[in-house]
């Protein structure tokens, strides 16, 4: 219900972990360590009021001890823009503000968190997990982020130094998706545009240092019909527009196109090819810490409404990747002699033992020596295979070249196929 913040059986985690904050935030000092679970690291620093509210995923307070007058921006959700006289607004941008307005209404009393008390975002705006004051327990044991992410008003957005909670955001963020609501409903801006649209978008990330124009997204139509995607529009968790499709961007049942970060010549390398002209990589490494960071690709039809996403990594409640189901790693050849001469005869061949087309999109080998990152539009036929050769050669539909001058396998080891959410879907050993 609107104004309460429930709390279902999947989120009893989450639930857990706020009245366990609450309680220790009520008798601690300011700036006093937590220690409970995910809120390992976490602080409590200001207490101040909500003087107004902006809109779904911002406020401004008044600091309790100093008065100073703060632009508070929540973590771990990324809410719709309002409209300003600035920019136009997004589709549940109005909702949003209405939900925050009536969670925390001028006047109340809220706890600000962070792991760091100097981080900040856009518009050097603190950045702070947001706890308001609940009357009922007399605590401030309601997350403002948590809440909005139930209500499905805010995609999951991830801050690598503050992301102590973006694990139990996502699992919010993961109920909304499944059950439809706030910007998850495809008809929520208006009616869905072409509603038997089938999609499937998949991430080619760049290893850190990697050209902007090797990041890209795929989107591929894995359905029976004809899909007309101009004027579709492909974000990033940032909820800024980045690419919109041109008109006459049709999609016959198993076409698809690759939206590249970068620059580049439209309709190249293969015509699948189309490039957003952006200056810096989008999606964020998952780094190797403890708290879950990450991003998503979002696809949204001409009616401004979410349709389609992919988000990374993978969690525990993630379904399993439907590549497990069929794609084996089922040769593995270490070569022979030393050097460059090894590398000239060794190669791995993947067989598809499924009944469709298996498509690799986003997927990367990790031979524990090196990794290879498959081009988009690698398709395995069923019952068929296909091969990666470590050196220099020309590729043909069933066999790719790494260009390599030195060995990349083992003479004994471990090679893993690894999606574009870091799950494994096939691994060979020798």
């Amino acid at each position: 219900m609107q104004g309460e913040f429930s709390m279902n059986r999947r989120t009893i985690l989450a639930a857990s972990a706020l009245v366990a904050f609450g309680a220790a935030a009520a008798l601690i000092a300011a700036a006093t360590p937590v220690t409970a679970g995910p809120w390992d690291g976490v602080r409590s620093w200001e207490t101040a009021t909500v003087q107004r509210v902006v809109d779904g995923d911002t406020l401004i307070v008044n600091d309790e001890v100093t008065g100073a007058e703060s632009r508070i921006r929540l973590l771990g959700i990324n809410a719709p823009e309002i409209t300003t006289s600035a920019h136009a607004g997004q589709c549940g941008g109005a909702l949003g503000r209405k939900i925050m307005k009536s969670l925390v209404p001028v006047g109340t009393r809220v706890r600000l968190a962070a792991v760091d008390q100097t981080s900040t975002g856009k518009s050097a705006r603190p950045q702070r997990v947001v706890l308001a004051f609940n009357q009922a327990t007399g605590e401030f044991d309601q997350d403002l982020a948590w809440a909005m992410a139930e209500r499905g008003l805010g995609v999951w957005f991830t801050v690598p130094k503050e992301a102590a909670m973006s694990s139990l955001y996502r699992e919010a963020i993961a109920g909304a998706q499944s059950r439809g609501v706030g910007i998850w409903n495809p008809n929520l801006c208006r009616q869905a545009l072409q509603p038997d649209a089938v999609l499937s978008l998949r991430l080619g990330r760049t290893a850190p240092g990697g050209k902007v124009a090797d990041e890209w997204v795929s989107v591929r139509n894995t359905g029976a019909s004809t899909v007309d995607i101009s004027g579709w529009l492909l974000r990033d968790s940032g909820l800024q527009g980045w690419y919109t499709f041109p008109g006459g961007s049709i999609l016959t049942p198993g076409d698809y196109r690759v939206v590249h970060t970068g620059t580049g010549t439209p309709g190249q390398p293969d015509g699948h090819d189309v490039y957003a002209g952006a200056k810096a990589r989008l999606y964020q490494d998952v780094g190797t810490g403890t708290a879950l960071v990450g991003d998503g690709a979002y696809l949204l039809d001409a009616a401004k409404n979410f349709r389609f996403w992919r988000e990374y990594p993978c969690t525990v409640t993630c379904d399993g990747d439907p590549l497990a189901a069929s794609v084996v790693i089922d040769a593995v050849s270490v070569g022979q002699g030393k050097g460059a001469a090894r590398a000239q005869t060794q190669w791995v061949r993947l067989a598809n033992k499924g009944a469709a087309e298996a498509c690799l999109d986003g997927v990367r080998l990790d031979t524990g020596a090196k990794v290879y990152r498959f081009a988009p539009g690698t398709c395995i036929p069923a019952g068929g295979t296909w091969t990666l050769n470590i050196r220099k050669g020309s590729a043909t539909p069933t066999e790719a070249f790494w260009g390599l001058t030195e060995p990349a396998l083992w003479e004994s080891g471990t090679a893993r196929l690894i999606s574009d959410r870091d799950q494994v879907i096939a691994t060979g050993t020798w």
